[in-house]
């Protein structure tokens, strides 16, 4: 159990660390998975093969793996994050969905969004197969990243053990409306605000703590779409705002979209200043010279300055490095990378 042992933390490249803004496209429309690819401001695109196909459609799921592994071969994604959801292990238990994409565009996919786990045992499992396939695919080992749907009260429940079962691990994604069905509660119950959802966002975001990935806040449904009224449109905007506040106050790296307009606000709400940035980099300097001289803490601006603190401002240069917002000379001088 995850209790008996403590898991080991997981080395992500730097660009895994901007998810501020993760956006769902069905991957049976070819031109909405073109626009999300080509135009959104989202730092990920996931291409849906689950909830975008009607069970049994089997001419319809070979369309969308084929728009997957065009969209992966064909388009340029610039810097945005290279993912598909397959349908899972209830619907999918020999893995065909994933066999075909990384046959068809392996080299091009940077890792897949699973659904509805329940357990470590179901992670370890996907760890083994995508093993398999890497090899039999003349693929890096390692290459194809899993981020975990948490969806269910067990997955909640066992969410650390989750998080610790694959070193392929780039993020933890709440899903809260399945949740919430889990909980055998009624819609009309539903707010985002709910202790019981809240409950779930603390675990969630201690586990991806716990292991050093992302995690990613779920989706708002409540889309501003152009046949709304103005209102209705603003109404939608407010809610999205609102969500994604409390999603960054609660410790999450970004959110779930599912619209380009809901990814660029995401990208603005989970965006760090220039003034946290500079201010992370003189208390950080400061406290290495602080620590050169024999001292363990000190005051900055009035206010007292340890490890604890210089570990929560490296935190935030991590994520400006991935960025490209802290060159090479500067994230060497403060140890933030190695000099080799």
């Amino acid at each position: 159990m995850y209790r008996d042992r403590v898991p080991a933390m997981i080395e992500l490249e730097p660009r895994y660390l901007v998810q501020m803004a993760h956006l769902t496209t069905p991957a049976t429309v070819w031109k909405y998975i073109e626009k999300a690819v080509t135009q959104s401001k989202a730092n990920l695109v996931m291409l849906d093969l689950e909830d975008s196909i009607p069970r049994g459609r089997e001419g319809l799921l070979d369309q969308a793996r084929a728009n997957v592994i065009r969209a992966l071969k064909e388009l340029d994604w610039g810097k945005r994050l290279r993912f598909f959801r397959p349908r899972g292990l209830e619907l999918d238990p020999s893995f065909e969905d994933i066999k075909a994409i990384l046959s068809g565009a392996g080299e091009q996919l940077d890792g897949l969004i699973y659904p509805k786990v329940e357990s470590a045992g179901e992670v370890r499992s996907l760890d083994e197969a995508l093993t398999a396939l890497e090899r039999s695919c003349r693929l890096l080992p390692g290459k194809i990243k899993i981020e975990v749907l948490i969806e269910s009260v067990n997955a909640v429940e066992r969410v650390f053990d989750i998080a610790a079962a694959s070193s392929r691990l780039a993020g933890l994604v709440l899903g809260t409306y399945d949740y919430w069905a889990s909980l055998g509660m009624r819609a009309s119950a539903y707010r985002f605000d709910h202790p019981l959802i809240d409950y779930a966002r603390t675990r969630l975001v201690s586990a991806a703590a716990a292991v050093g990935v992302p995690a990613i806040a779920e989706m708002t449904t409540n889309y501003p779409t152009q046949n709304k009224s103005e209102e209705e449109r603003r109404e939608a905007i407010q809610e999205f705002r609102r969500d994604a506040l409390l999603a960054r106050d609660f410790g999450f790296a970004g959110k779930w979209t599912g619209m380009p307009e809901q990814s660029e606000m995401a990208a603005e709400i989970f965006a760090i200043s220039e003034d946290e940035i500079n201010r992370a980099i003189e208390e950080v300097k400061h406290f290495i010279e602080v620590e050169r001289s024999g001292l363990g803490s000190t005051m900055i601006g009035g206010r007292m300055a340890d490890r604890a603190t210089d570990r929560v401002h490296r935190n935030t240069l991590k994520i400006a490095y991935a960025l490209g917002r802290l060159d090479d000379e500067l994230a060497t001088e403060i140890g933030l990378i190695s000099a080799n």
